[in-house]
């Protein structure tokens, strides 16, 4: 794209108007729900459209998007795609800026859809309309009170979502806000017809509130222009990416879902370790690389440090963290000597793994916090896992200050750290949850903790070979 790709795409994040086609006053009709979540996020301009005319909430109901009396930033079409070709007419005949197509039917339908969707492409570009979708549900920003349901995040934070599915699409947004995250904006982009995944993936690489960008997509229409963007995204955000169709079945399904063009798994790992691209398998992985990407910073070496209490935790941690190749090294006489006064009793070890003991459970402030203090400045330890559970409580004052006493020591170490918890379901932790709310990753057990520090590592170690 010659013109700067944010002022290109602005009318579709920051729309000024919004015209919703095919809105019907039921309510299982999807422009109806549109519009009520458009309403209450506040957002300023819409115009329903419906060949009948009314009234509909309290807005006027236009015959069509040629008799709303001003030009229309985003159409979002709800219509049955027989429809499609008659308002893309209307569309570019009003100089609509772009339009989102929700309907499926395409080019997932074989050649003839195909061609069903590149004439509406054309019809659009006749009047300069730009098309998302179709088989999607378009875009969301919050911070321009585009929000298309009522389920989704109202707040704006710092991480870029982008979604061949819709469905996933509102999930991912919903699972950023679990983290404790918020997404700045995104977009469901269905098949790729007109702009793709790349086209946005570039809009959120450029833009200043989106510090991570995670993405779910089913194939990719443009490989090398992926090759292109990724590569100069990558040194300054970081992408997380799960694609769908990775076996042959995944393949048939990503043909009749977007009709996408699915990317074989060697060719995919090779554009990866090419652009920076951090792939996953998993949307929890995807949900924990993220929390580790967000909230640490990079890592010098792969050497980590295991803190405990009990014993089991200490072998699968090292397990977890050798499998996906981070080191474990031995600690300094001069660290172990500093341990073995913290380490008073038996079943306990001041090697790597650090094993505290039940000791170390009944009283994190006291034994977990002068382990991290001691193992964070061993020369030999790039990053901490401390993974430590204990019996349950729900004293919001006593873990508030246990959380305190752990959050100093953490930063004061200014080596990348996480917490894993290893509790029970149900199991109330509250020093967990407040180091959670204080930005740092608390994973409920050991393997996702070295998961985390793992990919972690990987980016920054792209970042070194720049």
């Amino acid at each position: 794209m010659s013109q700067k790709i944010t002022e290109r795409l602005a009318p579709i994040f920051y729309p000024k108007s919004i015209a919703l086609v095919g809105i019907s006053n039921t309510a299982i009709n999807v422009g109806y729900m549109f519009l009520q979540s458009l309403l209450d996020s506040g957002f300023p301009k819409i115009y329903p459209v419906n060949p009948r005319g009314g009234e509909m909430m309290g807005l006027k109901v236009y015959p069509s998007i040629k008799e709303i009396p001003e030009e229309v930033d985003l159409a979002i079409l709800t219509v049955p795609r027989e429809a499609v070709p008659e308002i893309a007419r209307d569309c570019a005949a009003s100089r609509t800026k772009a339009m989102v197509l929700y309907p499926a039917g395409f080019s997932e339908m074989g050649p003839e859809g195909r061609e069903f969707e590149e004439e509406i492409v054309r019809i659009a570009h006749t009047g300069g309309t730009r098309v998302i979708g179709p088989n999607c549900v378009g875009p969301y920003n919050p911070s321009a009170r585009l929000i298309p349901q009522f389920i989704l995040p109202k707040e704006s934070g710092s991480v870029g979502v982008i979604s061949h599915s819709g469905f996933l699409f509102y999930y991912l947004l919903m699972s950023v806000a679990d983290t404790g995250l918020l997404p700045s904006k995104g977009v469901s982009c269905g098949s790729d017809s007109d702009l793709t995944c790349v086209d946005f993936l570039e809009y959120l690489g450029h833009d200043p509130e989106t510090k991570v960008i995670i993405a779910y997509l089913e194939g990719i229409r443009d490989g090398n222009r992926l090759l292109q963007v990724a590569r100069e995204i990558s040194p300054r955000k970081p992408i997380i990416v799960l694609k769908g169709g990775h076996t042959d079945a995944g393949i048939k399904a990503s043909a009749s879902h977007t009709g996408t063009l699915a990317v074989s798994t060697a060719v995919w790992r090779t554009l990866c370790s090419q652009t920076g691209i951090i792939s996953v398998d998993s949307f929890e992985q995807m949900m924990d690389a993220l929390l580790a990407l967000s909230h640490l910073s990079s890592p010098k070496g792969r050497r980590v440090g295991i803190i405990t209490t009990p014993g089991g935790l200490a072998v699968t941690s090292t397990d977890a963290c050798s499998q996906f190749g981070l080191e474990i090294p031995q600690l300094t006489p001069e660290t172990r000597k500093q341990l073995s006064s913290v380490v008073e009793h038996l079943g306990t070890s001041v090697n790597n793994p650090v094993d505290l003991g039940l000791i170390g459970a009944l009283a994190p402030e006291r034994y977990v916090k002068e382990a991290i203090r001691i193992v964070v400045k061993d020369p030999n330890v790039d990053m901490i896992i401390a993974a430590f559970t204990g019996p349950p409580g729900d004293d919001d004052d006593r873990d508030k200050r246990v959380a305190d006493i752990l959050l100093n020591e953490i930063s004061a170490g200014g080596k990348p750290t996480v917490i894993c918890g290893a509790t029970p379901q149900g199991w109330p932790r509250g020093e967990l949850r407040f180091l959670a709310e204080s930005n740092v990753p608390v994973y409920p057990e050991p393997r996702r903790a070295a998961y985390a520090l793992a990919k972690l590592t990987e980016y920054s170690e792209f970042q070194s070979a720049l």
